[in-house]
């Protein structure tokens, strides 16, 4: 799954013969391991004979200054830039839509504007200093958020700080959609089920779309040219071989599910346990193979994050992970790593004297008598 692109950009004739550029944006910005600056490249080479470009998006988001780096591009282009949700446009996906001259929306679609947010290590140095540079990148946010739209930095860090899920009406009322066209079909066009665990305000239309879509019995068609079956009269005389046994339900399909559904319950489940970092790394170990590995993936990780703050040795949680051990193989490795840095300390009392099995010598009589004459004759 690593370095998949994200995205995808071909140079195209549209019916009335002008060239354009479209871009689809359709997964996590900079998630894949490909990172905005080869983005920017092949955006480049596209753009670089055409006199528009169209920016289709359905993404939750990612990388915010990844997403930066992309509405700068897209603002710097001379031509005209379109860009289009096709389904949902969340987070930094909706930072990359404010660059567009003319947003496009379909009915059901919709826009997601929040605050960034991001995972911090450190002293409480760079703690704050991790503060400063969010609010940073929030600035940055409102200020496309307000060229575009035109809406007060009041209303717009309100909407933020709540987490606002618009409709392409609503979104056209406070000046972020310019079009509204016919109404797609979400479900079809995103893996809207793990984009709903991401936030926490994802709104109810389309989580009752996700959950009629999940719930949806399977379609299954009737055997074909099977013999009709005809019950024996009462008068027939009883067959002498024994009945066949009834027929067993087949065993139900399982489908598996689409490798970003299961990418994002693997980043949802680590934000929730505090094991972020952890995720990349069981992504790679499991290759998303189904919800049962991933599952059993992260409970190991959530262990062997139990042993490494247990050992006051939280940072290397990811390495451990990363690397695929269990936790017995980490209890093991940081004893070694303890025991290692710990001084040795020997309780055992060290004899004064060098001879063994000899204790230090007391004084002797004769000295004793010695000075005691000594202290006579001097009377």
């Amino acid at each position: 799954m690593k370095n998949r692109k994200w995205w995808d950009i071909k140079a195209m004739t549209n019916a009335q013969g002008v060239a354009v550029a479209e871009i689809r944006i359709y997964d996590e910005i900079g998630f894949w391991g490909t990172d905005a600056k080869t983005f920017i490249a092949q955006l480049d080479n596209a753009a670089a004979g055409a006199t528009e470009l169209i920016v289709a998006v359905n993404s939750p988001g990612g990388d915010v200054f990844d997403a930066f780096a992309i509405y700068n591009a897209l603002r710097r282009y001379a031509g005209k830039v379109t860009a289009r949700v096709d389904g949902v446009a969340a987070s930094a996906a909706g930072l990359v839509v404010m660059a567009g001259d003319q947003v496009v929306m379909p009915e059901n679609a919709m826009l997601m504007i929040h605050n960034p947010w991001t995972i911090a290590l450190g002293s409480a140095a760079d703690l704050r200093s991790t503060a400063d540079m969010m609010d940073k990148a929030r600035d940055g946010i409102l200020a496309a958020y307000r060229r575009k739209s035109g809406q007060t930095d009041e209303d717009l860090t309100a909407m933020m700080d709540a987490e606002t899920w618009l409709t392409a009406l609503e979104a056209q009322s406070l000046g972020f959609c310019d079009v509204i066209e016919e109404p797609v079909r979400l479900a079809a066009s995103t893996n809207a089920a793990g984009l709903l665990a991401r936030f926490r305000n994802p709104p109810e239309p389309v989580q009752a779309l996700v959950e009629a879509e999940g719930n949806a019995p399977p379609q299954t068609d009737p055997p074909a040219n099977d013999p009709p079956v005809s019950e024996p009269l009462v008068s027939d005389p009883p067959a002498e071989n024994p009945p066949a046994p009834a027929p067993q339900d087949p065993d139900p399909v399982v489908v598996p599910e689409e490798p970003g559904v299961l990418a994002a319950h693997v980043f949802t489940a680590c934000r929730a346990a505090n094991l972020s970092a952890c995720a990349e790394g069981i992504v790679t170990l499991t290759a998303l193979k189904d919800r049962a590995t991933i599952d059993a993936a992260i409970r190991n990780a959530t262990d062997i994050a139990g042993l490494c703050l247990a050992a006051k040795l939280p940072e290397l949680t990811a390495q451990f992970v990363g690397d695929g051990l269990n936790p017995d193989q980490v209890r093991a490795r940081l004893f070694d790593r303890v025991t290692q840095t710990q001084p040795r300390v020997n309780n055992r009392q060290q004899p004064v004297s060098n001879d063994a099995g000899r204790s230090s010598a007391g004084p002797k009589a004769s000295s004793i008598y010695a000075a005691r004459q000594g202290v006579a004759k001097s009377l």
